[in-house]
């Protein structure tokens, strides 16, 4: 159901089917990893598209993110980064701002040589979230990000 809804031709219904899918990934009690590969497709249209409203890229975003939470390693990060990153920072629904700063503190404490060629798409980024007062961290995540 979640994953028709990602090509729905309703904006708020693609961006509720990106929540659903992030949600259900990261409260599975199973290994979702092998179907990553058909959740990524699904989302690249989302995070790419120009005319898709805000709250659809941020869960897109969010969603990705807890892909990379849930297992990194099930995730080709050297094609979904510069799509990825290229969304970022989240602009409307701030509650995606937690998975998707604890992924990038992540990914740079545990997979930094994958991360490394996108560091000067991702520091802007890193820079404009951590000056915006909208944009929410957890207490591990802000601590990290402000080391860098």
């Amino acid at each position: 159901m979640f994953m028709t809804a990602l090509a729905d031709e309703h904006a708020e219904v693609r961006s509720n089917g990106a929540f659903g899918v992030g949600a259900l990934i990261e409260s599975a009690t199973i290994d979702a990893s092998p179907y990553f590969g058909d959740v990524l497709k699904a989302l690249y249209p989302l995070i790419k598209r120009s005319d898709n409203p805000n709250n659809v890229k941020d869960n897109a975003a969010g969603c990705v993110a807890r892909l990379i939470l849930e297992n990194a390693d099930a995730v080709p990060l050297s094609d979904v980064l510069p799509a990825w990153i290229g969304a970022l920072p989240i602009r409307g629904d701030h509650l995606e701002d937690l998975p998707v700063y604890d992924a990038i503190c992540y990914l740079l404490k545990n997979k930094r040589a994958d991360v490394e060629p996108f560091l000067p798409m991702l520091m802007p980024v890193l820079k404009q979230a951590m000056e915006s007062t909208d944009t929410l961290f957890s207490d591990e995540s802000r601590q990290y990000l402000a080391s860098l």
